[in-house]
């Protein structure tokens, strides 16, 4: 009988410890996209961009760009995750700026379409904000950038909106590369803020869950290494050498 009652016990406590364990968490991406030079592809990598650390099932990982050309130019990302959604709505997330942008940088955390107005101040369509986070990443190009560093601001009707709601988010840069000169730009995204580089990181959270999601970004530009003239004169000598030993060998 005692057995029987220390068994039943034991089943008990694993019972109630397994029901007291948290729903597991899970990232979604539910879009994406990027602007090179004023042409945006959405859902794929277009030419110079690397997705190979980059799942974009879950939207987590390291993006890298390579840019050359003189002149002026455009780089931005933008990308659409939910979080927790198969526990609760994507309308529930809020966002966050943390830092500082680097020169040329700009970023936007935005609902991606349309928000549903606070219950106390409802016109008679419920639908009165509109995200501009989409118009304003895919508009950019290398003369201007649209990316407006701010959070749920309605541009078509000049408003700010109060979050939670549905949270995606956009970082770019406008920048200008000189004869050989190359743009390097690396994009992280993570649900580890230690994971962050650059001066500035975006913050995405389910305000019930309170799960996390960062994005953050850096750009490089160097000079392409280029043979000096003595190099090249000492590679064409080599070349004239080569090719008379290998007629003296013929004759």
């Amino acid at each position: 009988m005692k057995l029987k009652t220390k068994c039943f016990q034991l089943c008990l406590a694993l019972s109630l410890g397994l029901t007291a364990l948290p729903t597991q968490a899970t990232v979604d991406l539910k879009e994406y996209g990027f602007n090179v030079d004023g042409t945006y592809t959405s859902n794929a990598a277009p030419p110079g961009v690397n997705l190979g650390a980059f799942d974009t099932g879950s939207g987590l990982g390291t993006i890298t760009a390579t840019i050359t050309g003189i002149g002026a130019h455009f780089f931005g990302g933008f990308f659409d995750h939910e979080l927790s959604q198969g526990i609760n709505t994507p309308f529930n997330e809020t966002g966050f700026a943390v830092g500082t942008a680097a020169a040329g940088q700009s970023w936007e955390i935005d609902e991606p379409g349309f928000g549903i107005c606070p219950s106390n101040n409802c016109p008679p369509d419920p639908f009165d904000y509109q995200g501009d986070i989409f118009v304003n990443i895919n508009d950019s190009d290398p003369t201007i950038n649209y990316l407006d560093n701010l959070i749920f601001y309605d541009w078509f009707a000049n408003q700010t909106y109060t979050p939670p709601d549905d949270v995606s988010m956009a970082m770019g840069w406008l920048f200008d590369l000189l004869v050989d000169e190359i743009a390097r730009i690396t994009l992280v995204i993570s649900t580890d803020v230690n994971d962050m580089i650059g001066s500035l990181y975006l913050e995405q959270r389910d305000v019930d869950t309170g799960e996390q999601l960062f994005l953050s970004g850096s750009l490089n530009i160097s000079t392409v290494a280029v043979p000096e003239p003595s190099m090249l004169l000492l590679l064409a000598l080599g070349q004239l050498a080569l090719l008379g030993i290998l007629r003296a060998r013929q004759v």
